[in-house]
């Protein structure tokens, strides 16, 4: 059997020890050393640890006190988390289509949308293909926020600045099969003092002072609560397994650019296969790896594959063709993501993946074309 997902946590220092035999079980100190670990890394002035992307997403939208008649427009080509949140928090999502060689949000179909009510943009850097933030901020207007979907990239530059550098938010997750992993949760970085502050008690059912911070040199400080908030705060348990991870993210990064090369130069023979086409970044993250293969094959060689114990899935279909959305965003129609959602299809890809199953996977995928009489290998 080849999963599609294997983590490979085994390797990590024994923070987690550490953190068990300590005082602090829920967000205390091991959060914060690993909040520093991504201001630095990352060049911001803050990071809030989450306990997942979701909540995460929420307590920014939330700080923004955003309003029904409010817009935030995201790419529809993507996990459709993204709109639900922007659903819950009562504002009107606005989907824009991709751009039909890099399956990232197309900036013109994106600046056609911008009205008047459009208050928040949130580019997804899909696969770990880093979406053109730089162009984005260049030409919208100033108070429109910018929150980069990092859910899929860790690492990467563009215009030779680093991921965040030209958006207000940028969000990740450490969800199970995430390159970097914790089981469940999310970071915030941002530069804004202000919305870092609410962020953090709305993370934090509202309060002004987490646990950890409520008794300095024996003394006691009272907190407070000027808003309401939820329960969004990542425990130090889960923060434990995260440390080695970002320390040594640039191996992790490595080992799986390698594995992306070994896919490439194998199914690059098959011409019925397509692959997004990368943008001109720098140190590019590698989350996934999708094909594309035509609709009326997609669904069997999935099959096939899945017979043969390879496990595979979709990323994603759009979330126009999703019953709620399409019964509530009726007008709403993307055609290059839905077209994009009928064909992809995610092979596994993980630090863990030998060379000998890639050479597996890729022999099955060129069997299933020779049986159908598809392409000649």
């Amino acid at each position: 059997m080849i999963p599609f997902y294997k983590h490979n946590l085994k390797k990590n220092k024994n923070y987690l020890k550490d953190t068990i035999a300590s005082p602090y079980l829920t967000s205390g100190p091991v959060c914060e050393k690993t909040e520093n670990l991504l201001k630095i890394r990352f060049k911001k002035k803050f990071a809030i640890m989450s306990n997942s992307w979701t909540n995460a997403l929420i307590s920014i939208l939330l700080s923004l006190k955003l309003k029904p008649k409010d817009e935030v427009m995201i790419p529809a080509c993507t996990f459709v988390a993204c709109a639900n949140v922007i659903e819950m928090v009562g504002a009107k999502v606005v989907f824009v289509d991709i751009d039909p060689n890099t399956k990232l949000m197309d900036l013109k179909d994106c600046f056609n949308k911008i009205s008047k009510n459009t208050r928040v943009i949130m580019p997804v850097h899909l696969y770990g293909n880093l979406f053109n933030t730089f162009e984005l901020k260049k030409k919208i207007p100033k108070n429109i926020f910018i929150i980069e979907d990092s859910a899929h990239a860790f690492c990467g530059e563009y215009n030779n600045n680093i991921l965040g550098k030209y958006s207000d938010f940028a969000v990740f997750s450490f969800y199970a099969t995430k390159s970097i992993t914790c089981g469940e949760g999310g970071a915030i970085i941002t530069n804004s003092k202000n919305h870092a502050e609410k962020i953090r008690s709305i993370s934090n059912n509202g309060m002004t002072k987490p646990a950890f911070k409520r008794f300095v040199n024996n003394k006691y400080i009272p907190w407070d609560v000027y808003n309401y908030g939820f329960k969004a705060n990542l425990s130090d348990i889960n923060a434990s397994i995260l440390i080695d991870q970002i320390k040594e993210y640039s191996k992790i990064a490595k080992i799986k650019k390698n594995i992306f090369k070994n896919y490439k130069k194998e199914l690059s023979k098959i011409p019925q296969i397509s692959f997004p086409k990368d943008r001109p970044n720098k140190n590019r993250d590698y989350y996934l790896f999708p094909i594309g293969v035509e609709k009326k094959f997609r669904d069997k060689l999935i099959v096939h594959l899945l017979e043969n114990k390879i496990f595979v899935t979709v990323n994603f279909n759009s979330i126009t063709n999703l019953t709620y959305y399409k019964k509530k965003y009726k007008n709403t129609s993307c055609p290059i993501s839905e077209k994009w959602g009928s064909e992809q299809l995610s092979l596994p890809f993980h630090t863990m993946l030998s060379t000998k199953e890639i050479k597996k996977i890729c022999l099955e995928i060129k069997k299933f074309f020779n049986k159908t009489n598809y392409c000649n290998l």
